[in-house]
């Protein structure tokens, strides 16, 4: 099933705020979450950055992290975005592993 404009839109606010919710208690010197024209960007120390980025056309959400850039796509049945090369990456586990494995610290996102 396609999504349309405004489910898009909905999943992509709402997974921005789960992922701003899970660094609310986070030292900011240790990882900072901004958001800034439709992308949101956790800015580790030593100014690494995971950017979440929107795109529209596709009604994909991307990431880049380092020299690395995946494509998500929403899967409805598992309420999840998943990567579209199949490989089974999940994008809020992307999120906590980088999180856990750069920043030292853990943070869960709601799901």
């Amino acid at each position: 099933m396609s999504l349309d404009e405004k489910r898009y839109r909905q999943l992509l606010d709402e997974t921005f705020a789960r992922v701003d919710r899970a660094f609310e208690a986070v030292d900011p010197d240790v990882a900072e979450i901004s958001l800034s024209q439709g992308a949101l960007t956790i800015t580790f120390f030593e100014k690494q950055r995971l950017m979440l980025t929107p795109q529209p056309s596709p009604r994909q959400l991307w990431a880049a992290f380092r020299d690395r850039a995946w494509h998500f796509d929403w899967n409805e049945e598992r309420r999840a975005w998943l990567d579209d090369r199949g490989q089974g990456i999940d994008l809020l586990d992307l999120i906590e592993r980088t999180t856990r494995e750069v920043g030292s610290v853990e943070v869960r996102v709601q799901r």
